[in-house]
C-alpha cells in the first residue's frame, strides 16, 4: 500500500505514556516470530531513557524502533512495523529519524537472524550494509549478520559486534527449559534469557558442576543435557578451588540449619555453585527457591572467600534487574531518605529475601503469593525501594510504577518500628511527589494486604478509600475554585467516582484547606485563603526544612514528620490560621541574598507561656526551650505556628526577582516579621518556585 510520509509522525514515547508503551509491547508481541521475545520492562525501561520512538498515522500506532546507545552508536534492537503497514516506507522513516537524532554517533547497528525471508533485501534497503557474522544468543545459536548504517565519520576500529555486557551460569532446570522441554508450559519462564535486549547483554555458559547435578537422571535425559551444553561455553576453574568451595558452602550450611542433611539434588546444586565461583562467574541463574532465598543470602556473608561472596544467585526475573543495576549503578546506591538517619535504595537482584520478610502472616498472606508480587515487580527496575534504619534493619518497602495517569502502589509494607507511623505517612506524601514529578493525576494503594496502621496514616494523608484501593488525587493546578473541580472530575473518571464538588467561589479559608490537602498540590484561587510571607534564618530552615542542606542527620519527625511547628514573639501580627505561609530565608554571608524556598499550609496558631508551648510542642521544631523563651514576649509570650503540606520549591526565587515580581502585582516592600501577601504575588513566585517540577 502507498502511505504518504506526510501523514507519519515520528515521536519520542514518554516513560509516563504507559498507554502507549503498551500498546507497543502488544505490537511487538504480534511480531514475535520475527522479533523474537522482548520482557515487557524492556520496553518500559527504553522510554524511561528516551529510547523509544514511534510512528503513528492518523493517530494509529503503526510502528516502533527501540534501541540502546553503547559506546559510540545506536544498537538497533526492535524495528516494528505493523503488518498491514510494512513496504510502505514506515520503517525507512523510523531509521532516518534515528540517524538523524544521533548524527554524531557512528552509526547504527542491528543484528538478525538470516533465515528470515527476503531479510537482507529489506537491510539493504533501508541504507544499512553487512558488517560481520554472528551466531545467535538464543537455543539453537542461529546465523545472524551484523547491519551497519554509517554515519560517516572517520573512524579507526570496526565496529563488529556490541562486547559481552555479563557471563551468567545457568543450572540444570533452565538448561532443560532452554533445550529438552521447549513445549512444556513451565519453560516459558526461561524465555526471557532469549529476548534480545537480554540475550546481547550476556553470554550463557555451563558450569562442570553440571555433570554431577545429572547423576540422578535418567540415561536419555542425561545424554541430551550433555549434549545441549556443546552449544555453551564451559568455564573452567580450579578443581581444587571447587572443591574447597563446596566444602565452605556445606559447612556454612550446618550453621545456618540445624540438623542440616543435604539430598542428592542439594549437592548437585551446591556443586553447580561451587564451580561456578571456581570459575569467576558473578552470576548463577535458577529457578530453585531455596538456592535464591537460602544460599544466595548466605554467600554474601562469606567475605573471607571473595568469589563466593561476590556470586549472585538470582532467577531470570531479577537478571533484568541485576542488568539494570549494572547500567545504572549509582541509582541504586543507598541515599539518605529526606536527610534523615534512615535510607532508602532501589530494591535490586539480591533483595528478594530481605521483601519476603514483609510477609503479613497476620493477613494470612502466603509466602507464595508475595513471591509471585516480587516476581512481576523483579520485571520492572527500579520499581520498588527498601528503607533502612541507621542499624541497617529493613523497615519498610514500596512500590510506585507509572501507569498512564496513575502511580500504582502493589506493595507497601512498614515493619513494627518506634518510628513506623511517621515512615508509612512520608512515603504516602512521596508517592504524591512522584505522581507530581511525572504528570500523573492519581495515586491508587492497592496492596490487598495493607497494614492497619498503613490504612490509618492513609487516612490522616487524606487518601480516600473506594473498594480495595486507597486513592489520592493530585490536581496540579493553580486555578479558581471551579476550574480545580473540573480537573479532580477528570482525575477521578478513570477510576469509576463521579464527578468531584463544585467549589463555590469566595470559599471560607478552612473548607479552602481542606479542599488543597485532599487534592495537593491544588491552589484555590478564589478562596477566602490568606497569604503571607514568613521570614526564617538560614539556621533555623536548615534543621526545620532541610533548606540549605546540612551534613548531618535530621531528626525524624522533621526530616519525615508531615507537621511542623515554627515559633515567634506572641505579639500580635497579621498572620490567620488557616493561611498560606511563603517561607524568605533570610540573607546570609554563608549562602548569600535572602529568598523564598517554600510553602506551607498554616493550619494553627497556638499563643502561650514558652515553657507550656515547648512542652507540647517540642518534637514538631528546632528551637530549644531557651530560643522560645528568647523570641518571648515578656507581656504577650509565644506564638506556635503549626505548619502542614510544607512544599520545598525545586527552584528558589530570590529577592532581586521578586522586586521585579512586585512591580506588577505588588508587595511588602520589605520582609522581617510576618506580611500578608497579594494572591497574584504568591501565585506568581510559587509558579517560579515549582516550575521544574512539571516541565
Amino acid at each position: 500500500m502507498a502511505l504518504a510520509f506526510a501523514n507519519v509522525v515520528i515521536e519520542t514515547v514518554s516513560g509516563v505514556d504507559h498507554p502507549t508503551v503498551e500498546r507497543l509491547v502488544e505490537l511487538g508481541n504480534r511480531s514475535r516470530k520475527t522479533l523474537g521475545l522482548l520482557p515487557r520492562a524492556a520496553y518500559f525501561e527504553a522510554a524511561e531513557e528516551g529510547c523509544l520512538l514511534s510512528a503513528r498515522s492518523g493517530g494509529e500506532l503503526i510502528g516502533y524502533v527501540l534501541f540502546r546507545l553503547p559506546r559510540n552508536e545506536v544498537a538497533v534492537t526492535h524495528l516494528c512495523v505493523a503488518r498491514e503497514y510494512r513496504r510502505s516506507g514506515v520503517a525507512r522513516l523510523l531509521v532516518e529519524e534515528l540517524s538523524r537524532r544521533y548524527p554524531w554517533r557512528l552509526g547504527l547497528r542491528a543484528k538478525c537472524r538470516d533465515d528470515y525471508p527476503d531479510i537482507q533485501r529489506v537491510w539493504r534497503g533501508l541504507g544499512f550494509v553487512q558488517l560481520g557474522r554472528a551466531r545467535g544468543r538464543g537455543g539453537d545459536h542461529a546465523p545472524m549478520t551484523v547491519w551497519w548504517r554509517d554515519h560517516g565519520h572517520p573512524d579507526l576500529f570496526t565496529p563488529v559486534d556490541e562486547p559481552t555486557v555479563l557471563t551468567v551460569a545457568i543450572d540444570t532446570n533452565i538448561l532443560m527449559d532452554l533445550h529438552t522441554r521447549r513445549e512444556h508450559p513451565r519453560a516459558e519462564r526461561s524465555q526471557v534469557l532469549l529476548a534480545p535486549d537480554v540475550a546481547d547483554r550476556i553470554e550463557k555458559v555451563v558450569s562442570h558442576g553440571l555433570e554431577r547435578d545429572l547423576a540422578g537422571h535418567p540415561a536419555e535425559l542425561r545424554q541430551r543435557l550433555v549434549d545441549a551444553t556443546r552449544h555453551y561455553r564451559r568455564p573452567h576453574g580450579s578443581p581444587a578451588e571447587a572443591e574447597r568451595f563446596h566444602e565452605v558452602l556445606l559447612d556454612a550450611l550446618h550453621r545456618r540449619i540445624p540438623n542440616y542433611t543435604p539430598t542428592r539434588q542439594d549437592e548437585g546444586d551446591l556443586w553447580q555453585v561451587a564451580e561456578t565461583a571456581a570459575a569467576k562467574v558473578k552470576v548463577f541463574l535458577t529457578w530453585d527457591e531455596r538456592l535464591r532465598t537460602t544460599v544466595g543470602p548466605l554467600l554474601l556473608e562469606l567475605g573471607d572467600h571473595p568469589d563466593l561472596a561476590a556470586l549472585r544467585v538470582i532467577d531470570p526475573d531479577h537478571l533484568v534487574v541485576h542488568l539494570d543495576e549494572l547500567a545504572h549503578a549509582a541509582a541504586y546506591r543507598p541515599r539518605a531518605l529526606a536527610g534523615s538517619r534512615f535510607n532508602t535504595e532501589l530494591a535490586d537482584a539480591d533483595s528478594e529475601s530481605v521483601l519476603l520478610a514483609f510477609l503479613d502472616r497476620s493477613g494470612d498472606e502466603t509466602r507464595q503469593e508475595l513471591k509471585r508480587r516480587l516476581q512481576r515487580l523483579a520485571q520492572l527496575p527500579r520499581s520498588h525501594s527498601i528503607i533502612r534504619d541507621a542499624t541497617g534493619a529493613p523497615v519498610g518497602c514500596y512500590a510506585s510504577i507509572v501507569d498512564g495517569h496513575t502511580v500504582r502502589t502493589p506493595l507497601l509494607r512498614i515493619a513494627d518500628h518506634p518510628d513506623a507511623d511517621t515512615i508509612a505517612r512520608h512515603l504516602l506524601w512521596t508517592l504524591r511527589l512522584t505522581a507530581r514529578t511525572k504528570g500523573a493525576t492519581v495515586v491508587r494503594v492497592d496492596d490487598p494486604y495493607l497494614s492497619a496502621l498503613v490504612a490509618r496514616a492513609a487516612s490522616h494523608e487524606s487518601y480516600q478509600r473506594v473498594h480495595d484501593a486507597w486513592y489520592a488525587w493530585v490536581i496540579d493546578v493553580a486555578a479558581s475554585g471551579m476550574e480545580i473541580s473540573a480537573a479532580a472530575t477528570a482525575a477521578r473518571e478513570p477510576v469509576g467516582l463521579g464527578a468531584a464538588s463544585l467549589i463555590a467561589p469566595n470559599l471560607p479559608a478552612d473548607a479552602a484547606a481542606e479542599y488543597e490537602r485532599t487534592w495537593w498540590p491544588a491552589k484555590i484561587t478564589d478562596s477566602s485563603l490568606p497569604h503571607f510571607a514568613v521570614a526564617i534564618q538560614p539556621r533555623w530552615s536548615a534543621e526545620l526544612f532541610g533548606e540549605p542542606p546540612i551534613l548531618t542527620p535530621r531528626a525524624t519527625t522533621l526530616a519525615l514528620g508531615r507537621e511542623h511547628v515554627y515559633y515567634r514573639t506572641g505579639r500580635p501580627s497579621t498572620l490567620k490560621a488557616p493561611g498560606r505561609i511563603l517561607w524568605y530565608m533570610t540573607q546570609d554571608p554563608m549562602i548569600g541574598e535572602g529568598r523564598f524556598i517554600g510553602t506551607s499550609l498554616l493550619d494553627a496558631i497556638e499563643t502561650g507561656a514558652p515553657d507550656e508551648l515547648y512542652a507540647k510542642l517540642a518534637h514538631y521544631g528546632v528551637f530549644a526551650l531557651k530560643d522560645v523563651r528568647k523570641v518571648a514576649s515578656p507581656q504577650h509570650g509565644a506564638q506556635a505556628l503549626r505548619l502542614s503540606y510544607t512544599e520545598m520549591f525545586a527552584h528558589h526565587v530570590p529577592w532581586n526577582e521578586y522586586v521585579r515580581l512586585r512591580e506588577a502585582t505588588g508587595g511588602p516592600q520589605k520582609i522581617q516579621g510576618p506580611v500578608g501577601m497579594p494572591l497574584d504575588t504568591f501565585n506568581a513566585i510559587y509558579a517560579r518556585g515549582v516550575r521544574s517540577n512539571t516541565s
